[in-house]
């Protein structure tokens, strides 16, 4: 069982440093200038990072209790979420008083050391209600798992918004000037010869005023405009009372793009598109079977190599997917079948059932 002398690390207050730090600065930047729509602020992005963070909670842990308790399901849907949105997720290794272990999550932190991985250390600041608690450890002390780095910092998480940032500012761009369509004015305009006011008492448009707040789908009856209320039909508008909406009216070529963008972020994200939207049961069970078997499995053995290492036991994440592969395990099983094979034995190769008690 690991050992960390918790009693060496003393809480102090400090300003965060590393990636927290550099993306405020850089979105109160993009404030600043008035260019700035979060890309993590989407739609498609919480549906990635939501489908992948409850994907890894509900793996089945295995391993010594005293690891497997560390390894909560809260701790895997946070990393989970962390690698969509930061495209890293860092936990700091901790044992209170008791021996119990817990993996902390760290806002911030700082990486030291050369090229060997053995050679890093890592200042991680951890947070808490009312103070901050920030610790220089060796990375061993620390459990790291990225979804994508390059070769010159293999110390820093690139995510899927980061490698593919132009269709993820597309899509944020897209989604944000619809909203500021739609957060526009809405009303219904009457034309009218003059606006006398404000609807005070001279006002002499205040009853007609009244009655229209006061409408709720009754009909009214309106004295007529065209005769410019008697200053002649030159002062008339050119229609009589006939109302113009105002509101949001999208381009159809935006919508159209904001659709294909939500589309783009989810396939950076390794997730389909078949997964939200209204596409049929059968196209549903195959977009979350290539999920599970090309996002969520890969990810999460790079997650359980990292926790066998740093925790020193034999972790394992396992994923119940019979449900989801259930209809191609039945096609092999009815091919092999077909081909000649015993039922026992190609029920147990098409997974069907324990081959041993086949």
């Amino acid at each position: 069982m690991i050992e960390l002398g918790i009693s060496q690390f003393r809480p102090e207050r400090r300003q965060s440093g590393g990636s927290f730090t550099d993306a405020v600065v850089r979105l109160l930047e993009a404030q600043a200038a008035g260019t700035a729509a979060s890309t993590g602020s989407t739609a498609a992005v919480e549906a990635a990072a939501g489908a992948l963070s409850r994907a890894l909670a509900a793996a089945e842990v295995s391993g010594p209790e005293w690891a497997t308790g560390a390894v909560s399901a809260e701790f895997l849907g946070q990393v989970g979420r962390d690698l969509v949105r930061s495209g890293q997720s860092l936990h700091v290794l901790d044992v209170d008083n008791a021996g119990r272990v817990s993996l902390l999550p760290a806002a911030s932190w700082h990486f030291e050391g050369s090229a060997h991985p053995s050679s890093w250390s890592v200042r991680a600041t951890v947070y808490g209600p009312s103070t901050s608690v920030t610790r220089h450890l060796p990375f061993s002390g620390v459990v790291f798992v990225k979804w994508g780095s390059t070769p010159g910092q293999r110390y820093t998480g690139t995510g899927p918004l980061s490698w593919a940032n132009i269709t993820a500012r597309l899509q944020s761009e897209s989604e944000r000037s619809l909203a500021d369509e739609a957060g526009g004015p809405i009303a219904n305009l009457l034309a009218i010869p003059q606006d006398g006011g404000d609807g005070t008492d001279e006002d002499p448009l205040k009853e007609l005023k009244a009655d229209l707040r006061t409408a709720r789908g009754k009909a009214l009856l309106l004295e007529t405009t065209a005769a410019g209320w008697g200053d002649g039909r030159l002062s008339a508008p050119q229609r009589d009372w006939k109302a113009e909406r105002l509101g949001p009216a999208p381009a159809a070529g935006l919508v159209q793009v904001r659709a294909d963008a939500f589309k783009a972020v989810l396939a950076a994200a390794g997730c389909s598109v078949a997964m939200f939207d209204d596409s049929d049961g059968t196209s549903k069970r195959e977009a979350l079977r290539q999920f599970f078997l090309g996002t969520v499995q890969p990810l999460a053995r790079m997650l359980q190599a990292e926790l066998a290492a740093k925790l020193e036991a034999p972790i394992r994440l396992g994923f119940d997917l019979y449900n989801v592969d259930l209809a191609g395990r039945a096609q092999s099983f009815q091919k092999l079948v077909a081909g000649g094979m015993d039922l026992a034995k190609a029920a147990g190769l098409a997974g069907l059932m324990d081959m041993e008690a086949g």
